[in-house]
């Protein structure tokens, strides 16, 4: 059974997440196959995983992985919502490492990967955060797609089949929040009328709070767009450059409503509960933070609770003392800061600088977020 790591710092990687569809194909990112792959003259492609001792042998059809992919993907129980990273092991060898929706790797038992000769199931073990990972290993994701014919690179249909045009997948990028504007798939626009329309539209979030946008038709090349409003959507929510977003079409009629949906890249409303031990995260008490007056939770912690978009918590102390202070954002990569009560609420427990503790987030319902005093680590 192969034994390599996902988080190896040198052999090159890619990652992808799996979208409705993703049994037909894959498509490895641009940027990686202008540097790694392209030029070579072979056509196939072999995958190995640490679930199993077969090598899988896979076309490659410019940069879709093809012919072949759907039995590696079966025989490996992949979801919609998983991620699936590959390491390039030289000579179109690729080692492959799923994580699962909550954010864990995949680990497989030696008879779990059914490689066409049994009809074995998945025992899922999960151990480590993805977040954590991609955190420090700078992956970015691509969704481009030069293979095929439709025009606008950034986004793509979502529908699990070609008579399910309901949903999108689009990419948050430098150009389209620069002009404040989103293009939409040519056969989604075609296939809900907005051909032709101009109109308002409705954004809503993953707490279905909405956002009124325009919906607008470039009469010469035939695009549907919308726009203005697709920044401060965006910035509100806190959608990044590269963020991948999904979104179905929940409302026609004369004033559409898009819903964005749950997905890998938007783990504050996945439908995926956080593991016990999600819910504890470990501070340090510094000098400084008493300047300040803020702590900041760190980004694995944040996203496996599903917590960036929560503006206020309540702290509760050893004696079971509670007191309000504000979350807000810390920075661009997700931290999430704690108000002033904080450096009170560590006063209160006895911690001093240079010490280290133990919070549990305890969620009482959809508007209350409690972060309770554990122990001094």
């Amino acid at each position: 059974m192969a034994n390599g790591s996902a988080s190896s710092p040198i052999k090159p990687h890619f990652l992808q997440p799996l979208l409705p569809g993703f049994h037909n194909h894959i498509s490895i990112p641009i940027s990686f196959y202008s540097k790694h792959i392209k030029g070579t003259t072979n056509e196939v492609v072999k995958l190995r995983s640490n679930g199993s001792d077969v090598t899988w042998e896979v076309k490659m059809d410019c940069r879709r992985l093809t012919h072949g992919w759907e039995k590696f993907a079966t025989g490996h129980a992949f979801q919609v919502g998983d991620i699936v990273i590959f390491r390039h092991d030289g000579d179109l060898l690729f080692h492959v490492t799923p994580f699962g929706p909550s954010c864990c790797e995949i680990q497989y038992n030696d008879d779990d990967v059914d490689d066409g000769t049994s009809s074995s199931t998945l025992n899922l073990v999960l151990y480590w955060s993805l977040g954590r990972f991609c955190s420090y290993s700078h992956f970015k994701v691509e969704t481009d797609t030069d293979c095929e014919k439709y025009h606008h690179q950034h986004t793509r249909e979502a529908g699990s089949s070609s008579d399910d045009h309901s949903c999108f997948v689009a990419r948050v990028t430098d150009s389209n929040i620069r002009k404040d504007a989103l293009f939409l798939p040519l056969h989604f626009s075609r296939s809900n009328g907005f051909v032709n329309r101009e109109c308002e539209i409705i954004l809503l979030n993953e707490d279905e709070k909405p956002w009124t946008l325009f919906l607008k038709y470039h009469k010469t090349n035939g695009h549907v767009y919308i726009r203005r409003g697709w920044r401060s959507f965006c910035q509100a929510n806190q959608k990044r450059v590269d963020d991948v977003l999904t979104f179905k079409l929940v409302k026609a009629g004369r004033k559409p409503v898009l819903q964005l949906r749950a997905s890998v890249y938007n783990r504050a409303s996945s439908s995926s509960s956080p593991t016990s031990q999600d819910r504890f995260v470990t501070l340090t008490l510094k000098k400084y933070h008493f300047k300040s007056c803020k702590l900041s939770l760190p980004v694995p912690f944040v996203m496996a609770n599903g917590i960036k978009n929560v503006r206020k918590v309540i702290l509760v102390d050893r004696y079971g003392g509670k007191r309000t202070t504000s979350l807000k954002p810390d920075d661009k990569y997700g931290r999430m800061r704690l108000g002033k009560g904080c450096i009170r609420f560590c006063e209160a427990n006895g911690v001093k600088v240079d010490e280290s503790f133990r919070l549990e987030l305890i969620k009482e319902n959809r508007e209350n977020h409690l972060l309770k005093f554990c122990s001094k680590v």
